[in-house]
């Protein structure tokens, strides 16, 4: 089986197992059923909502102020749960592939999480210190710098946000931004897009995946709670490419599906 098909795991275990609890309170197991696809994921958002809302005082101080949802609570099983559930070295073998890198090339991973894209893409462009990964995230980036130093790898990673990137205009020929985007209020994605329209060189590329309008009907049984939250509703309802061209692109692309809801974006800042 392809990773790509099974990501529909995550979903779905989480689905199960608020089931079977609601079954040990005495339910059916139809009406358990029921119940965790009406609860668990409007109980997902009430948590990134809640999160989003107390995360200047409830997470680490050193990481950054933002308005976006950084995942620190994540941070210390992210590596070993994002391949389970069909988001590891194929996935990010594919974001590659798309990116299109040249050896020599100067790339930056926003949103770099622990650091594993970021590290696939230095090797990419064949020099370590080619390749710079930011998160908000202290734990992430803690852990992409463990990662990167158990393998030699000469990588860079920043704490940053992608609304206030600390480099100066025209300086990277590909922006990588993997699942990020949707962690974002509206307002800042368009702000950070254009950050990273301002931080391309002319002529270069954004690939970009994040959730998107889904292929199959059957995906809205569990994720139409996200059209509820203003984080997510845009990007669902199919105005991912609205969203990039608000950045300041005028050639965006959809080039690729994964999974059945993600959707692979290319973006080309214009010559000057």
């Amino acid at each position: 089986m392809k990773m790509n098909k099974i990501i529909w795991l995550c979903p779905l275990l989480m689905t199960a197992l608020a089931a079977w609890v609601f079954t040990l309170l005495g339910f059916t197991i139809w009406a358990a059923v029921l119940m965790a696809l009406l609860l668990v994921c409007p109980a997902i958002i009430l948590y990134g909502v809640i999160t989003v809302t107390l995360h200047p005082r409830s997470i680490l101080p050193e990481t950054l102020h933002t308005r976006g949802m950084p995942l620190d609570i994540l941070a210390p099983v992210y590596d070993w749960y994002c391949p389970k559930i069909g988001l590891g070295q194929t996935f990010r073998q594919e974001t590659l592939r798309h990116a299109e890198l040249k050896a020599g090339e100067y790339v930056l991973d926003v949103g770099c999480g622990t650091g594993a894209l970021t590290r696939l893409a230095a090797k990419a462009v064949g020099q370590g210190e080619k390749a710079i990964g930011i998160d908000p995230s202290a734990k992430m980036i803690a852990i992409a710098l463990r990662n990167a130093n158990a393998e030699g790898s000469r990588v860079e990673f920043k704490l940053a946000v992608i609304e206030d990137i600390p480099f100066e205009a025209n300086t990277f020929d590909c922006v990588l931004s993997s699942l990020m985007l949707h962690h974002l209020p509206p307002d800042l994605k368009v702000k950070g897009l254009s950050e990273v329209y301002r931080v391309l060189k002319p002529g270069g590329r954004l690939v970009l995946i994040d959730m998107d309008r889904p292929s199959n009907p059957l995906w809205w049984l569990l994720l139409w709670p996200l059209l509820l939250w203003s984080f997510t509703k845009d990007q669902l309802i199919g105005r991912l490419g609205e969203i990039i061209h608000g950045g300041g692109f005028s050639k965006v692309e959809k080039v690729g599906v994964w999974g059945g809801f993600l959707g692979f974006w290319k973006a080309i800042k214009n010559k000057e």
